[in-house]
């Protein structure tokens, strides 16, 4: 989306409308959708609701458009830009543009100001003190002596080249997605566009900072930063690893004007948020993620945790990143069970919402890792951003996982996350058709797809009855003597059961039978 800022006078609405003819999209003024749902004018809103009224109808319009994923071109109000909240929700699915005009300019256009509540003798005290939102633009354009076409022209031609990211939109937050091939480079400017720092923490997945060194260096050159290795596997996301980052952390004096910058896989990313949401009691994180993995699913979303004694990311918190950055240029130098390891969750997405991605990966070929990766993130943002907390929706992103972080345990993982994960959604399909849900032709391509996909090694061990037991009573999806069970009834479609223990054991051991 293309979202124009500007004081009263600038030109938005004229200027959208020119622009939205170039570029073939759709043309909205926030503040007629505001005065058509209200049915009153805005000059009416002031006098009858107050200015704070006013504020809280702009947000809430920005975000109904903000949520969709049509690209739009978007004049905003002028007072819309003042809250940060509303350039966060700008930023994380768009690209602000300021036309900014001297204020005589601007009073030289503002010919009938009666539709303007706001322009009286105060407006150049307020235009001065809304600049510094304005600046907090991707790009300015000078429109004093310009004409409506002559602006909407240098807008197209400086919009190449900015990214118009997938949002997370949460409760109090925005976040975006950039996905793209080569866009790492691009690091440093993103920080900038949302955080200005006094340094950078990185920690880097030893294989990726192996073979990417170069390349990572340049990119992060210009600012202070400190670097630490992260051994790969999961067994660095263990406490007594926590506290070697933490002293790392210490000792080279970070503080809490610093971020933390994740680059790697689900084990760094897990790493990364876990560490910074406790230092200091948190300090902000970016997530660059150079695994297929990372960047179709752990990379979003907010949660980090680690591993114990007593079972998989059992210790962790919620952390949502400033950004998600997902290069696939680092795809390319991934091992080929690194590419099966993610495409078990690409396809858990098919499965439980999206018939177009499953209908995608089905279809064959190759892939457009890209595309794979901007639907992933469709659908996991969608998710995140109507459960931040898992405290319903989000359960059904467990789909396979039950019996698949199971899988891992007993292997001490070395089982790939995304094998355990698809045996685990073999099980989960075949009990969902047994439960009568899910007809024999969906069970067929489910079973069909990750079979041909050849996501599951032939010497990957399914664990015991007893096993899959004694670790069911650790399952944070456990409670009251049953467990919140993800179940498919249909492809594209998903439900949440809570099925006694016994029923699943019972059911299980039939399944390893067949298996």
């Amino acid at each position: 989306m293309i979202f124009l800022t500007g004081f009263m006078g600038s030109g938005k609405t004229t200027v959208g409308n020119v622009l939205s003819s170039l570029l073939g999209r759709e043309f909205v003024d926030l503040d007629e959708r505001i005065t058509e749902e209200i049915g009153g004018s805005i000059p009416e809103i002031f006098a009858y609701a107050g200015e704070k009224a006013f504020r809280f109808l702009e947000t809430e319009t920005l975000l109904s458009i903000a949520a969709r994923e049509e690209k739009y071109v978007v004049a905003t109000g002028g007072g819309l830009p003042v809250d940060p909240l509303n350039r966060s929700l700008m930023k994380s699915c768009g690209i602000i543009v300021h036309l900014r005009a001297r204020f005589e300019t601007l009073k030289q256009r503002v010919s009938d100001p009666s539709g303007r509540p706001l322009w009286n003798d105060d407006a150049r005290e307020l235009f001065k003190i809304r600049q510094a939102a304005y600046e907090d633009a991707d790009i300015i354009i000078d429109t004093d002596e310009k004409t409506p076409h002559e602006v909407a022209s240098e807008i197209c031609s400086k919009i190449e080249g900015h990214p118009e990211p997938i949002p997370v939109i949460l409760s109090d937050s925005a976040y975006p997605i950039y996905i793209g091939e080569g866009i790492f480079k691009d690091i440093n400017s993103l920080i900038a566009r949302h955080i200005k720092p006094e340094g950078i923490f990185a920690l880097i997945d030893a294989n990726v900072l192996r073979m990417h060194k170069v390349a990572i260096e340049e990119a992060l050159k210009g600012v202070p930063i400190h670097i630490m290795e992260v051994p790969s596997g999961e067994q660095s996301k263990s406490e007594a690893f926590v506290q070697t980052i933490l002293s790392k952390m210490f000792s080279s004096q970070i503080n809490r004007e610093w971020i933390c910058l994740g680059i790697g896989g689900g084990v760094t990313g897990d790493l990364a948020g876990f560490v910074s949401s406790i230092f200091m009691r948190g300090i902000p994180l970016v997530h660059a993620a150079t695994t297929l993995l990372a960047q179709v699913d752990s990379a979003i979303g907010g949660k980090t945790a680690i591993n114990n004694a007593f079972g998989k990311n059992l210790v962790g918190t919620f952390h949502q990143p400033l950004f998600v950055l997902s290069d696939v240029m680092f795809l390319r130098t991934l091992e080929e069970i690194q590419l099966k390891n993610a495409m078990a969750e690409a396809i858990k997405y098919g499965v439980i919402m999206d018939t177009e991605l499953f209908d995608y990966i089905e279809k064959g070929g190759p892939l457009d890792y890209a595309r794979l990766a901007a639907m992933c993130s469709r659908d996991k943002a969608c998710i995140v951003s109507a459960d931040e907390r898992e405290g319903g929706l989000r359960r059904i992103l467990n789909f396979g996982h039950t019996l698949g972080h199971v899988i891992e345990q007993i292997s001490n993982y070395a089982v790939y996350h995304g094998q355990a994960v698809a045996a685990g959604m073999l099980f989960a399909s075949w009990l969902s058709h047994k439960l009568g849900l899910l007809g024999a032709g969906g069970l067929e391509r489910i079973n069909g797809l990750i079979r041909r996909e050849q996501l599951i090694a032939d010497d990957v061990r399914l664990p015991l009855v007893e096993e899959l037991a004694g670790f069911m009573a650790m399952d944070k999806k456990a409670s009251g003597g049953g467990i919140y069970f993800v179940l498919t009834p249909s492809i594209g479609n998903v439900t949440v059961k809570k099925l006694p223990d016994s029923e699943v054991l019972e059911a299980y051991k039939e399944f390893l039978h067949g298996f």
